[in-house]
């Protein structure tokens, strides 16, 4: 009865129940899943704002402007202390793993091409470091689906329209595969998307070809700018503005997969100061 979360499911029919299997400290652990009818619990605190949101999502950081605030930050920074402990594990694990099978390796440190003459032997330190290793990434995955949950909550509590760029996040990985993989802004973006179909909200994904934010100017200008270079400045006298959060406040403008230069223009005047204070904050 004290958890208003569990009694709102309670409360609801049983569609049907399946058995997850999940791995805390090494072990094994099975638990019997409800699934239930109807939509999730929403507390009174995460309430549902209204007009349009604009973010511009990189591999690293995420620009929001909305009408009333501007923030830019880095994805999920409280998780950099486990990756530290996670980089010494990986570390103490190759040096195990050299000291028990050194005919695998060539000369220079590399391991040896083609069939291995001896199978690779797994000491039970080696087996101990992995359990804590795999420990480890399964509490930091929790954090960070922790810390996404709350920045959701906190676009959706700025408005009811959130505007984005359709992004390919394979693509991300690609380039910033270590960065990508650590913050995880393609898991944010779903969550994005379950928590405003659930609260009611809407967002709107439109395709990078078609506006091209981070190259447009307020004048109609397109210039394609290096990611090196992280400000907008244009000789019609817009800028300089960090080139992510004009990107995101641009986005707030996009209609039917168009940017509506006119509105945006008539509603720059004293924006750049803002966006600008919005800024200096990281």
């Amino acid at each position: 009865p004290q958890d208003e979360v569990v009694a709102h499911g309670l409360r609801r029919p049983v569609k049907f129940v399946r058995l997850l299997r999940r791995k805390l400290n090494g072990r094994n652990r099975f638990y019997a899943q409800l699934i239930c009818e109807g939509l999730p619990y929403r507390k009174d605190k995460h309430s549902l704002g209204q007009g349009a949101v604009g973010l511009d999502i990189g591999p690293s950081t995420i620009a929001i402007v909305s009408g009333e605030s501007a923030t830019l930050e880095r994805f999920c920074d409280e998780l950099k202390p486990q990756q530290k402990a996670i980089r010494k594990l990986q570390q103490k694990m190759d040096r195990q793993r050299r000291a028990n099978n050194p005919g695998n390796y060539n000369v220079d440190g590399t391991i040896k091409r083609g069939k291995l003459r001896e199978a690779w032997r797994l000491s039970n330190r080696y087996v101990y470091t992995r359990k804590q290793l795999a420990e480890l990434r399964r509490q930091q995955a929790e954090h960070r689906k922790s810390l996404q949950g709350r920045m959701v909550n906190r676009v959706l509590s700025q408005g009811d329209s959130i505007k984005l760029e359709k992004l390919s996040y394979r693509a991300f990985q690609r380039q910033f595969g270590k960065s990508v993989g650590f913050r995880g802004p393609g898991q944010f973006v779903r969550h994005l998307k379950r928590k405003a179909g659930n609260a009611g909200g809407e967002i709107d994904e439109f395709p990078t070809r078609l506006t091209r934010l981070s190259q447009v100017c307020l004048c109609g200008t397109l210039t394609k700018k290096p990611l090196a270079q992280r400000w907008h400045v244009c000789d019609c006298g817009v800028g300089p503005v960090q080139r992510d959060l004009f990107s995101a406040w641009l986005a707030r403008f996009v209609e039917n997969e168009r940017l509506d230069a006119g509105r945006a223009h008539d509603a720059w005047p004293g924006e750049d100061e803002r966006l600008r204070a919005a800024s200096s904050a990281i």
